[in-house]
């Protein structure tokens, strides 16, 4: 029996059992998908996070995880440390150890983060606008590219902050803000990202607010609400929730800036002596502020995913096996049911190799289409790593 022959037969056995067959592959094709999926998936997430530590030389913030500090400043996940006081950052920048870079990330926009910070963050991470400009004002803001993608976004349209309690009535107003321009993509978190001035997301945290003049008569109401200079507002004042050219000057900061909060600040030294004072200054641990090298914490970070990788390849490994075992004996059981069949082959002809050679091609045909599967999905999954770990760390 000739190659083409026992290939053909062997096709038309396997399209004649569609369900099983497809059954075999995709077993097949994931027991030998999920374990190398998972090694190309933590290698290439250690690579993204090594190289994003790395651009951020050192990290100022509250005392506490050195993992949770930078993983809020990289990825800017939900902040679970105690604010940074402005005063702080303040206090930095007037060493002049570097270029200092101002974070305050408490804030979401649905499931994107509202980035408070400086244009000194763009120059850092290599950002530049794809369209539109830069921030101008409050209340304008830039956004990542694949938000704007996903969104439909563009320059001259809006987007709106959510409120951290839907059922807090009594709280801040979510605040509109203006699009003026979109980055051009890198395959990061900003990506995702809102980036405003970090005004913006004082005036989101409710500590400046604009509202209508309380000149006004009709909104003063009775002239029992004044008393002397001092006016007194009735609840019929309405609270900006949108920074337009018109009432652009009637928003104002109350108390003092050095109280207002910050997530951390990104220090990058001027040189070798500046980081060595950077870092001898925040060894006190009665300091409430810690210092972090991003890419030491990402090592520490790396290190607890390597072993969880261990557990679970081994984990995959024995499903594996005993998935591929199920799958020999699906075989040989569907061989023997199949027997009347080959013994018919035998009568017109077939050589014992021969059929032997035909069960083989039914098994290289599905072992070939699972091994080239998976492999597909070997290679989507590792061109989606930096994505999905932005989601899942985010």
């Amino acid at each position: 029996m000739r190659i083409a022959g026992i290939a053909y037969l062997s096709w038309k056995a396997l399209r004649h059992r569609p369900f099983r067959s497809l059954l075999l592959i995709g077993t097949i094709a994931l027991t030998l998908y999920f374990p190398r999926a998972l090694q190309e998936f933590i290698a290439r997430s250690e690579e993204v996070l090594g190289a994003r530590a790395r651009s951020t030389p050192l990290l100022i913030g509250p005392r506490g995880s050195s993992i949770d500090l930078t993983l809020n400043a990289l990825y800017f996940t939900p902040q679970e440390l105690p604010p940074l006081d402005y005063s702080s950052y303040e206090n930095l920048a007037r060493r002049d150890l570097g270029n200092t870079i101002p974070i305050h990330s408490r804030f979401r926009s649905g499931s994107s983060p509202i980035v408070g910070t400086s244009l000194e963050y763009f120059k850092l991470r290599a950002l530049s606008i794809d369209t539109g400009r830069s921030m101008t004002r409050l209340g304008d803001c830039v956004i990542g590219a694949r938000l704007a993608e996903s969104k439909d976004l563009k320059p001259g349209d809006t987007i709106t902050s959510s409120p951290e309690n839907i059922f807090d009535l009594a709280g801040v107003y979510p605040l509109r803000m203006r699009i003026t321009g979109i980055l051009a993509p890198n395959r990061t978190p900003d990506d995702h990202a809102i980036f405003v001035d970090l005004k913006t997301t004082w005036i989101i945290e409710g500590l400046a607010h604009g509202h209508q003049k309380l000149s006004q008569a009709e909104i003063m109401g009775s002239s029992r609400n004044s008393a002397g200079p001092i006016l007194r507002a009735n609840a019929s004042v309405v609270e900006f929730n949108e920074v337009t050219e018109a009432n652009l000057g009637d928003f104002h900061f109350h108390g003092d800036y050095g109280n207002y909060p910050l997530s951390s600040v990104i220090l990058a030294p001027s040189d070798k002596k500046h980081r060595a004072l950077a870092l001898a200054s925040y060894q006190d641990p009665v300091n409430p502020q810690q210092i972090v090298i991003p890419a030491t914490a990402v090592e520490h970070l790396a290190n607890t995913l390597f072993a969880t990788q261990r557990l679970a390849l081994v984990a995959f490994s024995l499903l594996g096996i005993a998935a591929l075992a199920l799958a020999l004996m699906v075989f040989l059981l569907s061989f023997r049911l199949r027997e009347r069949e080959m013994r018919t082959y035998a009568k017109i002809g077939a050589t014992r190799l021969a059929i032997l050679c035909l069960q083989g091609a039914e098994v290289t045909i599905i072992a070939v289409a699972a091994t080239i599967i998976a492999q597909i999905g070997i290679t989507l999954t590792r061109a989606a790593a930096p994505d999905l770990l932005t989601r899942l760390i985010s």
